[in-house]
This record gives structure tokens, sequence and C-alpha cells, in this order.
């Protein structure tokens, strides 16, 4: 139950982040070490999920530098310089989340069964729609 509990709080956090009605496992935001636990991954499952943080870290750091550099230097003096300022972070975020959706779809893509209907009950909990998984023999090999 403590499982289940933290990962709807995790969940809830990271939805709150610009997912909408999805329903995230949110890789990246999210301690990987926490989702393996609630969703009972074997040792394979893990190590395959860890490359894929990694992968994900590599894609969204330079977009976090990208926001912090825009933070720091865009002026914001004026009204309309302050809307420009949150139209690039509003972009560059949504790339962020993008990429953390498709790697969420990878982990989701090596499920077991019982472990996917797991993931769908605690979205249903929390009235959000389950993502689609996928793999990586679908999506050509790991290009991302």
């Amino acid at each position: 139950m403590f499982w289940k509990n933290l990962f709807l709080g995790i969940l809830g956090l990271a939805i709150g982040h610009s997912y909408g009605q999805d329903c995230p496992l949110g890789l990246g935001g999210t301690d990987p070490q926490q989702i393996a636990k609630v969703f009972e991954f074997d040792v394979n499952q893990q190590e395959r999920m860890l490359q894929w943080v990694d992968s994900l870290e590599t894609k969204n750091g330079p977009l976090q530098t990208k926001l912090d550099e825009l933070l720091a230097s865009h002026p914001q003096r004026t009204p309309d310089e302050l809307s420009a300022m949150g139209q690039k972070y509003e972009a560059i975020k949504e790339e962020m989340v993008r990429n953390s959706r498709f790697y969420d779809r990878l982990v989701l893509g090596i499920f077991r069964p019982a472990q996917y209907r797991k993931y769908e009950e605690l979205c249903a909990e929390l009235d959000l729609y389950p993502l689609e998984p996928t793999s990586q023999a679908m999506l050509g090999g790991d290009k991302h």
C-alpha cells in the first residue's frame, strides 16, 4: 500500500508539469528505483530502464541548460519581454516532456501483462489515460 501511495503521489507531481490527461511514469523526474519497486521489475527490466534514464538525461541536459540560460539572460523589463520569455520557456519544457513521454512508453513496452494492468489500475484511480507502450523494435532501434 505504501508503494502504491508513493507512486500516486509522484505521479500527481509529474502530472502537474504539463502532462495533461496522459498518465506518465515520470521517467527523468521520478526515482527509477521507485518505479522498479512499484512494478516489481526484474533485473533485466531495471537495467534497460536505467539505460533509458541515462539516454533521457543526455537528451534533456542541453534543454535544461537552454532553460537556465533563458532565465538568466532574457530581458524581463516589460510585459512583452516576459511574455516572449514565457513562450520560449514553454516550448523548451514541452520538448522535455515529449522526451520523457517517449522514454515512459519504452519502459511500458517492457512491462509484463500484470505490470501493465497495475499501471492501468493506478492511472484509472487518477482518472488519467494510460500511455500506449512501444518497443525499440517498433521504432527502428534506440535512435532517441
